[in-house]
């Protein structure tokens, strides 16, 4: 009979192991990028790796491979963790303190994960701060709190007036702002307006123009009613849907009898609002 204290490390260094790993997740990318320029730009630095990677004590794995090993090895000791709580006896001061241990490991995998989104977040909101002109007064783009929600190209109908009856325009939603833009050369924006989204209203619209049904729907910003135009009618359900924000929160875990569905076919997210399936 072995008796393992897994669950009591785990217990005692948490807290100070978080300190190091999540800064280290989070830093993974930049790691990586900095890896590979160097390995591209600095001979000496590639014919040092290369030598300690043919060393029998590296078992002939690369430099990467040991890089990404504690982003693998807390999955595992978190599937370690759960087996040992299913084999513990109940009632017992080990299975309390497995429990523990699980609740800590699970806490910091999500630490992890929200840190790296917030980080993948704010370096999409770099990026585009710095493609992004203002014609109307200014709002600056970075900010820790604020995440892309959806985005992508509309139709603005015009006054058909005038000779121009409708024009492409761009949206950014972000959690706290829209931003309306125009799309120009070399991926860049010249924003022409900008509302908070609490102030912001979206609405079906059902009429017909040219004789064609369009999937129209009327946006709500500054005092303003734009007639928008999407290309397919599920793209301005879930416009709609964005804008008319917050969605109230399902407690699934109340629920019975569920309908269990499989999906048949992959798919891979294109927007912050789509989920990846495999």
């Amino acid at each position: 009979m072995m008796h393992f204290t897994v669950c009591d490390i785990i217990v005692r260094h948490c807290q100070r192991f978080k300190k190091v790993y999540v800064p280290y997740l989070t830093n993974q990318s930049y790691q990586d990028a900095t890896y590979q320029r160097l390995m591209d730009e600095n001979q000496g630095f590639r014919r040092v790796v290369e030598k300690l990677e043919r060393s029998p004590v590296c078992q002939r794995l690369p430099l990467r491979s040991f890089l990404i090993l504690p982003f693998q090895r807390i999955t595992r000791i978190k599937l370690l963790v759960q087996n040992i709580v299913k084999r513990t006896a109940q009632g017992t001061e080990e299975e309390v303190q497995a429990i523990k241990a699980m609740k800590l490991l699970e806490r910091l995998i999500q630490e992890s994960n929200d840190s790296i989104t917030q980080m993948k977040s704010i370096e999409s909101l770099v990026s585009l701060s710095a493609r992004v002109d203002f014609e109307c007064r200014t709002l600056p783009l970075v900010s820790q709190s604020r995440r892309l929600v959806r985005e992508g190209p509309v139709t603005e109908m015009m006054d058909f007036s005038l000779k121009e009856t409708e024009r492409s325009v761009y949206l950014h939603l972000f959690n706290d702002y829209l931003l309306l833009s125009l799309n120009k050369e070399g991926g860049r924006f010249t924003v022409i307006d900008h509302a908070p989204v609490s102030e912001l209203r979206a609405e079906n619209c059902r009429v017909k123009l040219h004789s064609l049904e369009k999937n129209l729907f009327r946006l709500h910003l500054n005092k303003k009613a734009l007639l928008l135009s999407t290309d397919t009618q599920g793209d301005k359900l879930r416009w709609i849907s964005a804008v008319s924000r917050p969605h109230p929160v399902i407690d699934y875990s109340a629920e019975q009898d569920f309908t269990q569905t499989q999906c048949i076919r992959a798919f891979v997210a294109h927007q912050p609002d789509e989920l990846s399936l495999e």
